[in-house]
């Protein structure tokens, strides 16, 4: 039976927030709402991003390669979109750079681009203070949770940890509860 009501709730999608890559006819200027951003290997695989999942990982046993992606927290104060922002390790070392100098991203202005204008082209990104205080920009969201409900993972039993380069890692725990059957919706399971 539906649960009918005239007000809509506050995210319609959980904890889930779009993911956006940097467009290529235009740049993307954000501020970032995480304190950090999170990474892990991940593969082109089935169509979309997948994360890396030694030992046994289909795509690493089909011989595909795999690439970094970080991700953060980010959000575009005219459009009101808050989202996740994916990219590759190096247009993540700007803002690797930035933390090191100000101990977090929050509240970061960043403007990334892609080199040519092209679809796959190199992201460029460019990072300064923007003047907000934390107050003024929304909470940050739990960016492994987040991930997880994007790539269709269970979120009980997601953490960071396991740090490489003083990034986290997101694990799953694959006998925890709600574990995927779907062998390439998993995540490096813990060691």
């Amino acid at each position: 039976m539906p649960n009918w009501s005239n007000k809509p709730p506050v995210d319609p999608r959980g904890h889930g927030l779009p993911l956006v890559r940097t467009p290529a006819s235009r740049s993307l200027v954000a501020i970032v709402t995480s304190d950090d951003l999170i990474g892990t290997d991940t593969h082109f695989w089935g169509g979309h991003t997948i994360p890396c999942s030694p030992p046994d990982c289909e795509a690493c046993q089909a011989g595909v390669q795999y690439r970094w992606h970080a991700y953060l927290a980010a959000f575009e104060p005219d459009r009101k979109l808050h989202f996740i922002f994916e990219m590759t390790a190096q247009a993540a070392q700007a803002f690797v750079e930035y933390r090191n100098e100000f101990k977090s991203l929050r509240c970061c202005r960043f403007e990334a681009w892609r080199w040519k204008h092209t679809r796959n082209g190199r992201v460029c990104v460019k990072c300064e203070n923007s003047g907000f205080s934390p107050a003024a920009i929304p909470k940050p969201p739990d960016l492994a949770k987040v991930m997880s409900i994007i790539w269709r993972l269970p979120t009980d039993n997601v953490w960071t940890a396991g740090q490489r380069d003083d990034v986290p890692r997101i694990h799953a725990d694959p006998g925890g509860n709600g574990q995927s059957s779907d062998p390439r919706e998993y995540l490096t399971p813990n060691p």
